[in-house]
């Protein structure tokens, strides 16, 4: 009806359609939008479109310009509005370029396994709307305000979904009460929740093996808070000091941060006791400790020691100190990683998907995927801010090297096919710089693609980001997809149109192509802003989980299938309070270097795995290969594969070198 009425009010033959979209066809886009839009149109006289099409029809823009803007008052407003923003939409990819990306994949095939669902798109030829999928390598962040739905749309849903290991900064529990039902499908569940009795524990130094690992807690534990470096960097090193110490001279039970923090509580007396056995240690580094504590002055290892205890008043708490001194049974990252690579090569050599399934009608096999929650009041973030860093630093620092393990013992593996469907680990970090600068953060998005780690950033505006991470800009450009919905500040509205860019309007001057009053406004109320791989396109949101009719039938119905009851791992044992005269006694076993032992709780299996040889017998075998670097290529040691190879993509630092012993020169 449109195109027949182009030329005469559709006095045309019908032979003349063909030339008539032909024509259309042929004009330049934000022309093509504004005289399909002005054709349909009926309060405009035909007598006016007429002219309109006739100067187009002799290439006289100029004309044509004057002609819309003759006649521009006799549209209807909805015209006038197309028209003004005529070929807005050329500037978002479309459906074609979506599907050429991989971003929206064919009805007749499988999603991937490692997709999660971003967004969706309306297709003019379905009635349905197409999912948009992230997958492969690579990382996102979000950028939303408090309440905008955040977790409602993305991380519920994906969560429900995504079958991979999970580790997700969970600050108001909803996540938890949300999903944990479904995650206790996919595999073990861990929920750490201090001050909670059904709390899971984790131990921080189960995962410190040598003095690389020390340094990186000592990190972790340390927020920058001094104007002059001097003071944090000296408590970074006395630190990493006091963890290698504990680590060294204490039996297992009593390797945990409490017994950190009691270092640095001591009388004058026992001070001087430990740096006596610092002395006598066969540890060259305990050694130069011990001989540095000793030629320092009072007064400066007053001030270092008062920094430290500032900076760990979190870990002297009595909820902290009931979930972190001792590890859940099967809690670190080896086992998790470990565990779920068994399950998803024992289901490629099956030639099936990985994950749970039904081998039987009415039987099914939980999964070997763990999800690991990590549960703080909103109000606490900042209290416990310490601790967090720490966990999420250590299990992605973790997750990096025992990947890359597992990856190369993969590629040695005969029996498993060259490819085969697999998922990566993903990092759920919510309210992101609430946890500080975290330099691992930075490294992790800059070398991890290949790792398959995966890490999902949310933050509440941009200004939150910039202030917490100076080259913010290089951790955006490292995040393969970058998500923006409701900004309600014009910083952060600002940053989305000027990424989007300029465009020429109809009147030949410019035009945002979307303005940050109009990004703040209702026509992007339910869409979101997505840049993924080069592409900049217009999403409309997922709804709400609450929100969702369908989701909640199919959450009706998966609970009344397979229950909602989370199997949790046994509870850890609380370790034994030292007595004063264990302050300073070497291990029992007569040797102070004694290596390290894993906790209880990482050398046992899950319950439901326990009595499984078959299982037992691969995974002690795998781990042993891999500890002992029995493959047939090279490969970097665990303590050398800790560390990222490389800095993050943009960085303007230097080098830097490996951690040295403690040094407080004045």
């Amino acid at each position: 009806m449109v195109f027949s009425k182009l030329f005469g009010g559709g006095k045309k033959p019908p032979e003349g359609k063909p030339q008539v979209r032909r024509w259309l066809e042929s004009l330049d886009p934000m022309w093509r939008a504004a005289v399909t839009a002005i054709a349909a149109d009926k309060t405009v006289d035909e007598v006016f479109k007429q002219d309109i099409y006739r100067c187009l029809q002799a290439g006289q823009l100029d004309a044509a310009r004057e002609a819309v803007r003759k006649y521009f008052q006799f549209m209807s407003p909805e015209t006038r509005e197309r028209v003004k923003y005529a070929g807005q939409h050329e500037a978002w990819a479309d459906s074609d370029a979506l599907r050429d990306a991989g971003i929206i994949t064919p009805t007749s095939e499988n999603d991937p396994v490692d997709s999660i669902i971003i967004g969706e798109l309306p297709l003019e030829d379905d009635l349905r709307p197409a999912n948009l999928l992230f997958h492969g390598e690579g990382h996102l962040l979000t950028v939303a305000p408090t309440g905008a739905g955040k977790g409602q749309r993305f991380v519920i849903p994906t969560l429900l979904d995504f079958e991979g290991p999970v580790v997700v900064l969970d600050p108001k529990g909803e996540n938890y009460a949300a999903t944990a039902w479904r995650r206790n499908l996919y595999g073990q569940v861990y929920k750490w929740a201090p001050g909670e009795d059904d709390s899971d524990c984790y131990n921080p130094l189960d995962a410190v093996r040598g003095w690389d690992d020390a340094r990186l807690l000592a990190e972790l534990l340390i927020v920058q808070q001094s104007r002059e470096p001097f003071w944090d960097e000296a408590a970074k090193d006395l630190l990493t000091g006091l963890i290698f110490f504990v680590l060294r001279t204490r039996p297992p039970e009593r390797r945990n941060m409490r017994e950190v923090c009691r270092c640095l509580t001591r009388s004058k007396a026992d001070f001087k006791t430990m740096i006596e056995t610092l002395q006598s240690s066969s540890e060259e580094r305990l050694q130069e400790l011990g001989n540095i504590l000793e030629s320092r002055s009072e007064n400066l290892h007053s001030s270092i020691a008062t920094t430290l205890l500032t900076q760990l008043a979190p870990w002297r708490a009595d909820e902290i100190v009931a979930t972190t001194s001792s590890s859940t049974p099967g809690w670190s990252v080896e086992t998790i990683l470990v565990k779920d690579n068994m399950g998803v090569t024992f289901a490629a050599q099956q030639g099936r998907p990985p994950g749970w399934h039904s081998p039987a009608p009415g039987r099914h096999e939980r999964g070997m995927a763990s999800s690991v929650y990590l549960i703080v009041p909103p109000e606490q973030i900042g209290a416990y801010r310490s601790v967090l860093r720490v966990m999420l630093g250590q299990h992605l620092s973790e997750a990096i090297k025992w990947r890359a393990d597992i990856e190369r013992n993969n590629k040695l593996d005969d029996e498993l096919p060259e490819s085969f469907p697999d998922w990566p680990m993903m990092f759920y970090l919510d309210e992101l710089p609430q946890l500080g600068y975290m330099r691992i953060i930075e490294e992790a998005v800059a070398i991890t693609r290949s790792y398959r780690v995966r890490l999902w950033l949310f933050t509440q505006d941009m200004a939150q980001l910039k202030e917490v991470y100076p080259k913010w800009e290089s951790l955006l450009a490292n995040c393969r997809c970058q998500i923006f919905f409701r900004p309600n500040d014009m910083n952060t509205a600002t940053e989305i149109a000027n990424r989007l860019g300029m465009r020429k309007d109809i009147w030949g001057g410019e035009d945002w192509v979307a303005s940050p009053q109009k990004l703040m406004g209702r026509e992007f109320r339910e869409d979101a802003v997505i840049f993924f791989d080069g592409l900049m396109i217009r999403s409309r949101m997922v709804r709400p989980a609450f929100d969702n009719p369908t989701l909640q039938a199919w959450i009706a119905e998966q609970k009344r299938d397979f229950g909602e009851e989370v199997l949790r791992a046994p509870r850890a044992e609380a370790p034994m309070p030292a007595r004063d005269d264990e302050l300073d006694a070497p291990p029992s076993g007569g040797s102070e270097s004694a290596a390290p032992t894993k906790s209880e709780g990482s050398q046992r299996e899950d319950a439901d795995l326990a009595d499984n040889p078959e299982y037992q017998r691969r995974l002690a075998a795998l781990q042993a290969e891999m500890r002992n670097g029995k493959t047939e290529t090279s490969s970097p040691s665990p303590e050398k594969t800790v560390r990222p190879p490389e800095r993050p993509a943009g960085s303007s630092d230097k080098a830097k070198p490996p951690p040295m012993p403690p040094s407080f020169d004045e």
